[in-house]
């Protein structure tokens, strides 16, 4: 799926400004101000003065990144007035699932359609600055492309994310500053691509609580509102439930090497020809993000338990009641981490990095359920529960989607009356 667009909509001709100046940089501006004026854009400046006699000096304007509201969430904008390095444009930046559903946990592989949704909520918000740009010249500045692996429980896609921060190769090197308990990033700050796996159900949890907090400040805003009846979805969360997502984040330069054109409408029409031949350019690109790490994958092993019997175990003997009534499981959630832990890692690296009342503390509470020491101590040699890793993270690419997904459509009406954009695919 494309999970995230980026897009710079240069400003029309007679709108620009060249300027030379004595070292020869110069470069080509808008009047920024004009344009304000124009399309009712608010703008911060970087100076102000004011003098005794009431006169008023505004230096050093600029537009600050802007969020357009759409039916289900919302498109980050900036109009950059341009300078000796950067046209003047239009950068345009958001989800197109979010945009187009609601929710990216699946999606549209279909750029002619993730564009357009863009286009037509920037015109519908902004008309008289739509009106300004030239659509036709468009550029992709960046796109995310994303594929998931559905593993077996809970616990192997932590334990997956755990493997995977042991993966390097060739130009793809792990970065440590940007882990978390869920999430393993590759190459952060490469002018190419950035790779992230992470587990996408804590996620979503994530975003439906923060929603819920939003409606309660907020009771009446109905796109808030839309947005969590769909995330919140049984169906939805069900899917996304042991999700291991693989996010190639690519930049100009890895998409160019791929072939793609980076004018929007010329690359929607290399996407068009390259899927008549029964390919897909998204997942074509995003094999051809991951092979570094893929290439990697081969030959790394993890270690696979049954576990259900002894989580279920530690359920029996190590829950509360909560003041409300409700039974937590805190505790024996906590004891099953530091299980699969002595599974990871082996029973003497672990006793080594916990404090030592804390491990045998924890190794107390698991032999009082029927592990015995020795079982402990020996976890990670049973190699009958070591399986390659790639057999672990299959990602298949026709199983991405639920069985009721539908393609989404826009909700607007695409009747040609904002923008002619089948001319411009076939011109």
């Amino acid at each position: 799926m494309i999970d995230l667009l980026k897009l710079s909509i240069p400003f029309k001709t007679e709108h620009l400004i060249t300027v030379k100046s004595a070292d020869k940089r110069g470069g080509t501006y808008i009047d920024l101000e004009q344009v304000a004026k124009i399309s009712g854009l608010r703008l911060s400046a970087r100076a102000v003065e004011f003098e005794i006699n009431g006169d008023l000096t505004v230096t050093g304007l600029t537009h600050p990144f802007d969020s357009l509201p759409t039916h289900y969430s919302w498109l980050a904008m900036k109009v950059y007035a341009g300078s000796f390095n950067r046209f003047p444009c239009v950068e345009l930046k958001a989800s197109p699932a979010k945009l187009l559903q609601g929710h990216n946990v699946f999606g549209s592989t279909d750029l002619a359609l993730c564009g357009a949704e863009f286009f037509y909520n920037l015109a519908i918000s902004l008309p008289e600055l739509y009106d300004m740009l030239y659509i036709e010249q468009t550029l992709i500045d960046r796109m995310d492309v994303t594929y998931s692996a559905k593993v077996e429980n809970e616990f192997i896609s932590k334990q997956v994310i755990y493997c995977l921060r042991n993966v390097s190769n060739g130009q793809t090197k792990r970065t440590k500053a940007q882990e978390h308990e869920t999430t393993v990033t590759w190459n952060e700050g490469s002018r190419h691509r950035i790779l992230v796996a992470y587990l996408k159900h804590p996620e979503l949890l994530k975003q439906v609580d923060e929603l819920r907090r939003e409606i309660k400040k907020k009771p009446d805003n109905d796109a808030v509102k839309r947005r969590f009846a769909i995330i919140s979805n049984s169906e939805l969360q069900n899917f996304s439930s042991n999700l291991v997502r693989f996010e190639a984040r690519l930049v100009q330069r890895f998409i160019r090497s791929f072939g793609i054109p980076m004018r929007f409408w010329d690359a929607v029409k290399y996407q068009i020809k390259y899927d008549c031949d029964g390919k897909s350019l998204i997942a074509d690109l995003w094999s051809f993000a991951f092979r570094d790490l893929l290439e990697a994958l081969e030959g790394n092993v993890m270690n696979i338990y049954c576990d259900d019997e002894i989580l279920e175990l530690l359920k029996m003997s190590f829950h509360t009641i909560t003041p409300k009534g409700d039974i937590s499981y805190s505790k024996a959630l906590r004891l099953f981490g530091f299980y699969r832990r002595l599974v990871n890692e082996g029973y003497d690296a672990v006793s080594q990095a916990m404090a030592r009342n804390s491990f045998w503390r924890h190794v107390t509470d698991l032999m009082s359920i029927g592990i015995s020491k020795a079982q402990l101590q020996n976890l990670s040699a049973d190699k009958s529960n070591i399986v390659p890793l790639l057999k672990v993270i299959n990602v298949d690419f026709s199983h991405q989607r639920t069985d009721w997904y539908v393609e989404p459509v826009s909700v607007f009406d695409r009747a040609e009356n904002i923008y002619d954009f089948k001319r411009v695919i076939n011109a």
